[in-house]
């Protein structure tokens, strides 16, 4: 065999090793944080007021997370007022196990919302609640055992 069909067997082998890669990372699909990003995008100045608003309360937020239930307790000073909103965990390694719970309006600025069915390991905890026309909101990276 001389060098041009080596070359031409090499560069055949190597479009043929670039084809299988191809074919391969397209049945991979990476998954999208969010569908609509431009939209969330737009948001992100308000959500940079909201999170400061937020740390400006008297205490954070507290979440206590398990694989069936999730107790959330607002600063003290969400007690006596009506408060709504909603916790959303994201799962970042699979998009599936995402949850969006809406919170309960009520005055005790506690919470707890049982049989989630979460699976274990690490969730994106983002909670936006309403007081007085007023949107507070903390982000938190939980680890569910």
């Amino acid at each position: 065999m001389n060098w041009g069909k080596g070359l031409a067997l090499a560069l055949i082998a190597f479009a043929g090793m670039m084809a299988w890669f191809a074919i391969q990372a397209s049945k991979n699909p990476e998954a999208l944080v969010t569908e609509d990003y431009y939209a969330a995008e737009l948001r992100y100045q308000q959500r940079i007021e909201e999170q400061q608003r937020a740390q400006t309360l008297s205490a954070p937020v507290t979440l206590d997370l398990t694989r069936t239930s999730v107790q959330i307790a607002l600063p003290q000073e969400m007690r006596g007022r009506a408060v709504s909103g909603t916790l959303t965990l994201r799962r970042p390694n699979d998009p599936r196990a995402d949850r969006t719970i809406e919170l309960p309006m009520n005055d005790s600025a506690a919470y707890t919302i049982t049989e989630l069915r979460l699976l274990p390991g690490r969730y994106d905890a983002l909670v936006e609640w309403r007081a007085d026309n007023i949107t507070y909101y903390m982000e938190e990276k939980v680890h569910v055992p």
